[in-house]
């Protein structure tokens, strides 16, 4: 059996949730057929889902609201069996996503909830609705289709609380947060690698740069604490400014801004510049 995807969750959440009073339901019946083709005062909906198809026919018969199915899969009805007074938008929303919505995979690395109309003036109505509580909704339409459409992590959750799928809010939150870790992580490891990567190509430039000078004999260029630094940083590769600062003052009793060392850094890589520089113009 296959696995349900997280829309059809969704909408399983919304068959099957309690709802005793007519108005609620009618309320979601009238979000069900927003979505459907209207005719002369007719909404004609196409539904493929047999466990949606038999849920929507079911409050039809509970309500003894009128309906033909021109085909299997299709339910006619006159729109003077919806009420238009709507008390409750979440109920009338989830009626919207039961019949028209779909949202990307909780697992997906990215996010993208839409809701599926075929009347204009209601996709239309729908989106103003929606975006007077911020939701940002998107109108596109494609073929002979509307579609309202989010792609920020926050408005889709702040839909699925609105049409009060609270199972799925919290395994979308849920999955949220653990990808945002694992991601967070990630960085943190590939922050690291960098930095290590980073001190050994300035340790090895230090090695090369001192190296130059013992082997060319231009000690005499730098002063007593400086060559006294260069031995320091030599035995201690692994040691940062900082705490070479205090190894300085430890070993040497010399006291030292971690800017000054930096600065004896950068003039070691000048001379050492300068020496080949000179060498190269020789040749």
């Amino acid at each position: 059996m296959m696995k349900k995807s997280f829309s059809q969750s969704i909408k399983q959440e919304i068959i099957t949730k309690p709802r005793v009073q007519k108005n609620s339901n009618i309320e979601l019946l009238n979000g069900i057929f927003a979505t459907a083709f209207f005719i002369d005062d007719y909404y004609l909906l196409t539904i493929n889902t047999k466990e949606t198809l038999e849920f929507i026919i079911n409050l039809l018969n509970k309500y003894n609201l009128v309906f033909q199915m021109p085909r299997k899969n299709q339910v006619l009805i006159h729109s003077k069996y919806l009420s238009k007074d709507i008390k409750k938008q979440g109920n009338y929303f989830a009626g919207v996503f039961l019949s028209g919505g779909s949202i990307s995979d909780v697992h997906s690395t990215s996010y993208h909830l839409e809701l599926k109309l075929f009347n204009e003036q209601k996709a239309l109505e729908i989106r103003d609705i929606l975006n007077k509580y911020d939701f940002n909704f998107k109108l596109m339409q494609r073929n002979n289709a509307f579609f309202l459409y989010i792609k920020k992590v926050e408005a889709i959750c702040d839909f699925l609380k609105a049409i009060e799928a609270l199972e799925s809010y919290l395994e979308f939150e849920e999955t949220k947060i653990e990808r945002d870790f694992k991601n967070n992580i990630n960085r943190l490891t590939n922050f690291d690698i960098y930095n290590q990567q980073r001190i050994a190509n300035s340790n090895q430039l230090f090695l090369n740069n001192w190296n130059k000078i013992k082997q060319t004999h231009h000690e005499d260029l730098f002063s007593e604490n400086e060559l006294l630094f260069f031995n320091l940083k030599e035995e201690n590769l692994d040691s940062s400014l900082n705490e070479l600062v205090i190894l300085l003052n430890e070993k040497h009793k010399i006291k030292k801004a971690k800017s000054t060392l930096n600065n004896y850094l950068l003039k070691l890589s000048r001379i050492v510049k300068k020496i080949n520089q000179s060498k190269t113009k020789k040749k």
